[in-house]
């Protein structure tokens, strides 16, 4: 089974693995079960630095690609396909990132790792 990482456990498994559900830490841990990246979160990430909301260690540019290298975590391109499914989902969720990452998911056949229960509501398979 594929899993794409939310935001928000991508960071939590770089920096505070402790934040991460037991369930969710040992999925991460297993280095048989493919992690996924969508640019999205890069995106939301570099948003969120910029924003000040958000401290890293290092540039975006440079701490995304060394802590998905340090953690086997493969790149997800947003391609227009996905860019226009997540347009047509229903307004449950009105993050554009959260859209983003729900239909790469259903498209990609993929399970979103997630503290976000709103993310189940659209029928994608979701492990907190």
């Amino acid at each position: 089974m594929a899993y794409l990482l939310d935001t928000h456990v991508f960071l939590w498994m770089a920096a505070d693995t402790a934040r991460l559900s037991d369930r969710v830490r040992k999925i991460v841990a297993r280095k048989d079960n493919p992690l996924y990246l969508s640019a999205a979160s890069g995106w939301e990430i570099g948003l969120l630095r910029r924003l000040g909301r958000l401290d890293l260690p290092d540039e975006p540019g440079r701490f995304v690609p060394e802590a998905m290298q340090r953690l086997d975590v493969t790149p997800l391109s947003i391609g227009f396909p996905t860019a226009i499914a997540a347009a047509e989902l229903p307004l449950i969720h009105r993050d554009p990132f959260d859209r983003l990452l729900i239909a790469e998911a259903a498209r990609g056949k993929m399970t979103i790792l997630t503290k976000d229960r709103k993310f189940s509501e659209y029928g994608v398979p979701v492990l907190w």
